[in-house]
């Protein structure tokens, strides 16, 4: 297996990289993570790695500089370097020390990202493949009938035919496909691409009897399993019954990997295929339809282009959710409404059946939680490893009956902890309301207040409104005015009562006085005066 060096000055990034890729599914293995340059060559001491993904800037020793020590170690390490658009320059200096690849942080892609390491994967293969002595130009290399497959389902045919020789040397001759099944195990019980297919081949002789003969069983770079029906008499019996049959003996064998195995697959079939070309196609088809189990549920078969798949309404208004409107609900402990609101949303989602827009909306919601914790908690390292076990236990949910259930639970404890932080903040919001009367003629700042009494500025913020019943910028102003309407009583100027009461802008503090009073300065001073009389 490959080894894979990551290096990147922030935690959350190293994690987010580390979390993207199924790493053993595709051949790989993060031996280890260093925060700077420094770091990753003392890692190196302990062995050299196959691909190495670096920052560019780092404290310490930047990427440019690793990159340059790396080179003189060996010229064979592939290098992906991560960067941020505004570094772009960087790729030139990058390209003098032989970078592989260059990706920009911001549209990196999980399947951007993979594909980019597989590419450098066959790279190195392809290295450790090269014999001393070449064959004859004449010489044909026997085509693995698995490696021949998979090259089928990920490239597609060479200018859309197979070559016939191909499908010889790889005993498909002669055969045509009909259906693909595409296997899915639940991420609970994975078993490897080894045990699964064994125990699969087993269920498929018992459950198809003697026509079990007519399949082909491979692996995708994912480690699931794929069965493409092939051939006389199972392909061709089951393709003129149609896909009733195939439901049903699919249905078999999930029912027999749970009882005897305790394995939970989902199996997605595609559309009728006649040729060896359109096996890509699908390939696409059968895993189309078994990411519909994010509605359907895990153990069940799922059909391209069957009813059951279908959204239920073809709505055209673009879905978005309301961080604002969120955050006002968790700051105000409106459980109820929040709950509602998340309901609503997912039951949207649900009737949409768009595993995209899925993936798209519950990454939002995360990033609303993890922007949130940290301003109602003073620990720092707590929130830390709470973000960490966000993303763990995200990545493990399968349907969108559990991403749901998981937020309403996740919201609630950032209620239930915003409202004992709210009992023992109380005191900090009366000691700012005090210093705002003390010192309202000097420089207040949403900022500067909040650091005084320790807490965060959005915080802050929405625990001022809820406990004085006005935001902090409202109070402060009418304080001001109310000091400013007592020293208007006596012969000060009004551009100098503003002064004093903190409004250095004459203009604006008339106008301000104004918008409160109903009247300017010099109008109020008429009034007051008038009224001595």
């Amino acid at each position: 297996m490959h080894r894979v060096i990551i290096v990147e000055d922030e935690f959350i990034v190293r994690y987010g990289i580390r979390s993207m890729i199924n790493w053993e599914a595709i051949g790989l293995e993060v031996s280890g993570e260093a925060s700077n340059g420094r770091e990753a060559l003392e890692l190196m001491t302990g062995g050299l790695p196959d691909i190495l993904i670096t920052d560019i800037k780092m404290p310490v020793m930047d990427g440019i500089e690793l990159i340059a020590e790396v080179r003189k170690l060996s010229q064979d390490i592939k290098i992906i370097i991560l960067s941020n658009l505004e570094d772009f320059q960087y790729a030139k200096e990058a390209i003098r020390h032989s970078v592989s690849e260059y990706m920009i942080k911001s549209d990196m892609m999980p399947r951007d990202f993979e594909l980019a390491l597989l590419k450098l994967k066959e790279g190195l293969e392809g290295v450790q493949r090269q014999a001393p002595v070449r064959a004859s130009a004449a010489t044909q290399e026997p085509v693995h009938k698995e490696n021949f497959l998979t090259g089928l389902i990920e490239r597609g045919p060479v200018q859309g035919a197979v070559d016939e020789s191909r499908l010889a040397q790889a005993g498909l001759a002669g055969r045509r496909p009909h259906y693909l099944l595409h296997v899915s195990f639940s991420s609970g019980a994975q078993p490897g691409y080894g045990a699964g297919s064994t125990v699969i081949c087993k269920l498929l002789d018992d459950i198809w009897g003697s026509e079990a003969s007519g399949y082909e069983m491979f692996p995708d770079r994912q480690g699931n399993l794929n069965i493409i029906l092939t051939g006389e008499p199972a392909a061709q019996s089951a393709a003129s019954a149609g896909t009733g049959l195939l439901r049903s003996r699919s249905e078999e064998l999930i029912q027999h990997l749970a009882s005897g195995y305790g394995w939970i697959a989902t199996i997605g079939i595609s559309g009728v295929t006649g040729q060896w070309a359109g096996v890509g196609n699908a390939y696409i088809q059968a895993v189309d339809a078994v990411r519909q189990k994010l509605f359907t549920g895990n153990g069940c078969v799922l059909i391209h282009g069957s009813e059951e798949l279908k959204a239920r309404t073809s709505s055209s208004s673009v879905l978005q959710i309301s961080s604002r409107e969120i955050q006002s609900m968790v700051y105000a402990f409106q459980t109820k409404e929040l709950t509602d609101y998340l309901n609503q949303l997912f039951g949207q989602l649900a009737v949409r059946r768009d595993t995209e827009l899925v993936q798209i909306i519950t990454l939002e919601l995360l990033m609303i939680l993890t922007t949130l914790w940290p301003d109602v908690s003073r620990d720092a390292e707590q929130v830390l490893e709470l973000k960490k076990q966000y993303f763990d236990e995200l990545a493990m949910l399968e349907t969108l009956e559990e991403s749901q259930t998981w937020f309403l639970q996740a919201f609630d404890e950032l209620a239930r902890h915003m409202k004992e932080m709210y009992n023992s903040d109380r005191n900090s919001i009366i000691k700012a309301t005090q210093y705002i009367q003390q010192y309202y003629h000097q420089e207040i700042t949403l900022r500067s207040i909040s650091r005084l009494v320790h807490l965060s500025k959005n915080y802050f913020a929405n625990l001022f409104r809820k406990e004085v019943g006005e935001s902090f910028l409202e109070y402060l102003t009418r304080i001001r005015i109310e000091k400013a309407k007592t020293l208007l009583t006596g012969e000060l100027k009004a551009g100098d009562v503003g002064s004093l009461v903190g409004i250095q802008d004459p203009k604006y503090f008339s106008k301000v006085f104004k918008k409160i009073t109903g009247v300017s300065p010099s109008e109020y001073r008429g009034l007051v005066k008038k009224s001595e009389r």
